[in-house]
């Protein structure tokens, strides 16, 4: 056999640091390590595929930390080893990894009684982008009160502006992340929640919503008209009350959401 090229040298090192536990190192590769010290081949590769692991490990840590606080120590783990061996690294940005985690969760159900999971994935994966979002300069209040006179106009939100709905109570798990599991009580999963989520003086903030109110904002920030989203909510919410309505404005002057107006064409 050939001396590797660097090729297929990379190729058979990134293999062999992805592979399984029951999987032997390509011989090839093992046969061109010259290793440090009492360490033979076979051990400095594996030392290369324990600190792929790891580090994978500790980029899902860093995203999914509530998911972690849930799922415990151990139990983390070994989804996370599980999930690292079925879906190897394709970036070099550690902070990118991870954005199925919550499709792996929803296929595996490592917890039976634990729906939500899958949920609270996703609510984290939404967190961490929008960390990474810019800022907007929001339209004054004045603006807004004066041209919401105008009649049919439409918002533009800003591009932290997100909305996140669950059948889960997954914001209130999110923000016991981080404290003693033991010293808490067990929570009730099984609240339904509608979240703004939008960046603000450089930090997340996180609004519940009521249904109604989510469902007119939901329509806003697909692009619909204001006369528009309204009649589509109160098809699906008749009872809409003029004072929701008002509330959610109040919402929306209140965080800063609107970036721009349009008034009627």
């Amino acid at each position: 056999m050939g001396t590797l090229t660097l090729n297929q040298y990379q190729r058979l090192f990134s293999h062999t640091a992805c592979r399984q536990d029951h999987e032997a190192p390509g011989a090839r590769l093992v046969e061109s390590i010259t290793p440090g010290k009492d360490l033979t081949s076979f051990d400095a590769l594996e030392v290369y595929r324990r600190g792929y692991l790891v580090r994978l490990t500790e980029a899902l840590g860093e995203t999914y930390e509530a998911v972690w606080w849930v799922a415990g120590d151990e139990e983390f783990f070994r989804l996370a080893k599980t999930f690292i061996q079925c879906h190897p690294s394709q970036t070099y940005n550690l902070s990118s990894y991870g954005e199925v985690f919550a499709e792996f969760l929803e296929k595996e159900r490592p917890f039976p009684d634990l729906g939500f999971l899958p949920d609270l994935a996703r609510f984290e994966w939404l967190f961490k982008n929008i960390f990474h979002l810019s800022q907007h300069e929001p339209v004054s209040q004045e603006t807004i009160q004066a041209m919401t006179q105008q009649g049919n106009i439409r918002f533009q939100f800003g591009p932290s502006v997100h909305l996140f709905s669950s059948p889960y109570s997954v914001y209130n798990t999110w923000k016991l992340r981080g404290t003693c599991r033991e010293e808490q009580p067990q929570p009730d999963w099984n609240i339904a929640q509608h979240l703004l989520l939008y960046k603000k003086h450089q930090q997340i903030f996180v609004k519940e919503l009521q249904p109604v109110e989510y469902s007119l904002l939901e329509n806003l920030l697909t692009g619909l008209s204001l006369e528009e989203a309204l009649d589509n909510s109160l098809s699906h919410y008749p009872e809409m009350s003029q004072p929701e309505i008002s509330q959610l404005f109040q919402v929306m002057i209140h965080t800063g959401i609107i970036q721009n107006i349009e008034g009627p064409s």
